[in-house]
């Protein structure tokens, strides 16, 4: 069993700064496009966003840098699920050179559930939890991946 892929794309030109490879910033779209069938896997999809009127939002998250992504290079990114409560949910999306393999960046990420009538969070209901449970349950056989939790620092200075 390997973790889903839940997004495939392409380096764009646009997405290239002045050296020549893909600008920092982009990375964060690249996370961002891909969050929305993360959801959508989570049982968060547009069918339920509109019926319910529930959606989530980001509230943290962190992303590394691992190797530079030049123009027109494939990509992919997978996600696993950490850990979830009956509000949040606590993922890790690592981004794929997809032809070379190489692990480019990642991106720990944890949401919130909300209620878009009031703007505030809310309890997620009994279906999404047993899907977010079902997803726990495979992701669980999975190693947890190196960097969750990483704090930003430098060595100290003699």
């Amino acid at each position: 069993m390997q973790l889903p892929t839940i997004w495939r794309g392409a380096v764009l030109p646009e997405w290239i700064d002045r050296n020549g490879h893909m600008n920092a910033g982009f990375y964060m779209v690249v996370f961002d496009d891909a969050t929305a069938p993360w959801h959508d896997l989570c049982g968060i999809d547009h069918e339920y966003r509109t019926s319910h009127r529930r959606s989530t939002f980001s509230i943290e998250g962190h992303i590394t840098w691992d190797r530079e992504l030049r123009e027109g290079d494939l990509l992919r990114i997978d996600a696993q699920l950490l850990a979830y409560d009956d509000k949040k949910t606590h993922a890790f999306f690592r981004l794929f050179h997809d032809s070379e393999g190489y692990l480019a960046a990642t991106h720990e990420l944890l949401s919130i559930h909300i209620d878009m009538e009031s703007r505030r969070s809310a309890v997620l209901p009994p279906q999404i939890l047993a899907r977010l449970e079902a997803l726990w349950s495979e992701h669980q056989t999975f190693e947890q991946p190196i960097g969750v939790g990483r704090v930003i620092r430098t060595k100290p200075r003699p």
